[in-house]
């Protein structure tokens, strides 16, 4: 007997376009007829596996390059305070380009990569990256 998959609300909300993709890209894979007689199962999964991490990682990055790309004031007030004194944070202006760090992390749905913009606190004199929360050297 199958079991019903775990969905959030935000999966619902595009389930029927996330089917769609699965179609075309079937149809760009196999064609019409779909795969060849004699594919093993082992071959299907194995393609499937690949394209669901390009997926993973590629949302992943996006997701996290669009939040760390809001400035302090669209943040939870946790976000856009020093972890230190707990006084607002701001970009670092003396520098002509922001300071991103790369941000590498191994998740459940695969390696996200992403760029964050360094914060500082004036009161302090640390910069930190606000996902992290800890004061920086």
């Amino acid at each position: 007997m199958a079991r019903k998959k775990k969905s959030t609300p935000e999966v619902d909300k595009v389930r029927s376009y996330v089917e769609g993709v699965a179609k075309s890209l079937v149809d760009r894979l196999y064609g019409p007829e779909g795969p060849p007689w004699g594919t093993k199962m082992t071959e299907l999964e194995d393609v499937v596996v690949a394209i669901r991490a390009v997926l993973s990682e590629k949302m992943l990055q996006q997701a996290l390059e669009r939040q760390a790309a809001t400035g302090p004031p669209q943040r939870p007030p946790a976000y856009r305070s020093c972890p230190q004194c707990g006084r607002a944070v701001e970009p670092l202006r003396e520098r002509e380009v922001p300071c991103l760090e790369p941000r590498n992390v191994q998740t459940r749905g695969g390696e996200a990569k992403w760029s964050e913009p360094e914060e500082h606190c004036r009161k302090c004199r640390r910069s930190f990256f606000p996902s992290e929360q800890e004061p920086g050297d």
